[in-house]
């Protein structure tokens, strides 16, 4: 095989499996790649909740460590999101098998997915993360990681909240708004998109602010060095703020406590097929 830069030379022996089996169609996708993946040689460590459907699947074991070289998401984008938080504190890239419609993260079938671990036909990319920080004062209620985007938003009817928004320190602006995306590279082709954010290559390092329906036009959607700190100070909010991470948790906030979001030390590691096209891909879907 000739060498492509970036292409993973070592082949996979050892894989973790973890799957949303809200997903229609995750459970008969896993007896398919399951059996797979232990035909072609492959050691498999199952995630923690799927160790109830371990004794369906033979000689498995159950619980994803450092050791495993690379760990299967089955279920869609979302699953990939919960994985990557899940296993942030560990070093193993991840790779997607499509559990429904098609997304920017996931879109390998199970045997395209064995293929390409067994014959060391991917690539490696790290993806950067966002780190949050609720505080009260100096001290910190909450924190949180994400790998698409940090919201703060009203949880109510009346969904204007008054934020003010520093960036290293310095005002950026003080707005009214549905809410706030502070979002990644990888994000910028999720809700961010949506709210008329843009497009950044997911492999570049950056943080993109994108408000919800401003009620000013002041305040545009923003492109920061990766470097910065965002901090977000709630001055009004008549029905209550979240914050949601990843889409996926949420957490309320008081108007006492301020959000900062800056980059996390710890990127996620994404495999892709050494054929990856990021633009034949927004061909595609948009």
């Amino acid at each position: 095989m000739p060498h492509i830069p970036g292409t993973t030379i070592r082949k996979v022996t050892h894989v973790g499996v973890a799957a949303n089996l809200q997903k229609d169609h995750a459970r008969s996708i896993l007896r398919t790649l399951v059996p797979l993946l232990a035909e072609n040689g492959l050691r498999v460590s199952l995630d923690d909740d799927l160790a109830s459907e371990a004794p369906g699947f033979g000689d498995c074991e159950v619980g994803i460590t450092d050791q495993c070289e690379a760990i299967i998401a089955v279920g869609g984008d979302g699953t990939i999101l919960k994985v990557a938080r899940r296993y942030a504190d560990i070093d193993v890239p991840i790779v997607g098998v499509k559990g429904g419609r098609l997304g920017f993260l996931t879109e390998s079938s199970p045997e395209g997915v064995v293929h390409i671990l067994r014959e060391g036909r991917f690539v490696v990319q790290r993806r950067m993360r966002v780190k949050g920080m609720v505080q009260s004062g100096k001290s910190v209620a909450a924190a949180f990681s994400a790998l698409n985007d940090i919201v703060i938003h009203s949880t109510g009817y009346s969904r204007m909240v008054g934020m003010r928004v520093e960036v290293g320190g310095k005002l950026l602006r003080e707005f009214a708004a549905d809410g706030l995306i502070v979002a990644t590279p990888t994000g910028s082709t999720a809700y961010s998109l949506s709210a008329g954010g843009p497009l950044v290559e997911p492999t570049m390092d950056a943080i993109l602010l994108t408000p919800l329906n401003p009620h000013t036009t002041s305040m545009r959607p923003m492109v920061l060095d990766a470097s910065e700190t965002v901090a977000v100070r709630v001055t009004s909010a008549p029905s209550g703020v979240m914050i949601t991470v990843d889409g996926q948790d949420g957490i309320e906030i008081t108007p006492a406590q301020h959000v900062s979001v800056l980059r996390d030390p710890r990127p996620t590691a994404l495999i892709v097929p050494d054929d990856y096209d990021f633009f034949a891909l927004l061909r595609e879907k948009l």
